[in-house]
């Protein structure tokens, strides 16, 4: 990671999070563990969860920019949980948190925008309303999130290759067979 002032206050974050539940750091736990200022925290970030959510951001554009296609889909699926899986104390602590709701929404942001460039790719050539690909986005997003999140909950100790095994038996084909139906 670059060494930019965002890097900094996301490193500290992360040291943080392996001890301590998000709801439980203070601005000044993240700028006392990288000795900055707390200004320059709020040059950056308006609170703590702007910057768990830029952090996360900044993880899932590096997981998931090589991956946005259906020949590639579940590669991406399985980065994402050998990430939240490598990083075991941070997800277990942020996932317990009251705040967790944020979380979820913010996945799901995540899940989506890469779910409808995969939904966008098998669509090309096709003429299919807008609404029905977001449609179809939207339903496998949620399929994915529910998955992630039950895995979280359960501790982590099923093989991530397995989920997403059993996921492409269960998705294969199916975006382009959705897409069909709905062509016009």
């Amino acid at each position: 990671m670059q060494n930019t002032t965002e890097s900094i206050l996301i490193d500290a974050l992360n040291i943080i999070l392996q001890n301590k539940p998000i709801d439980k750091i203070t601005v000044k736990d993240i700028v006392t563990e990288c000795q900055l200022t707390r200004q320059t925290f709020y040059n950056h970030f308006s609170d703590i969860y702007e910057l768990v959510e830029f952090s996360a951001r900044q993880n899932a554009v590096n997981i998931l920019d090589s991956f946005s296609d259906y020949d590639n889909w579940q590669q991406g699926f399985y980065e994402i949980m050998i990430a939240l899986r490598d990083s075991g104390n941070i997800t277990k602590n942020v996932y317990k948190s009251e705040y967790r709701d944020l979380m979820e929404r913010y996945i799901y942001k995540v899940i989506y925008g890469y779910i409808i460039k995969v939904v966008e790719k098998q669509a090309e050539g096709m003429s299919v309303d807008q609404k029905h690909k977001n449609f179809i986005a939207h339903f496998y997003s949620l399929a994915f999130i529910a998955l992630i999140l039950e895995w979280i909950m359960d501790g982590m100790k099923d093989d991530p290759q397995e989920i997403v095994d059993q996921t492409g038996v269960l998705v294969q084909g199916d975006f382009k067979k959705a897409l069909k139906k709905y062509a016009e």
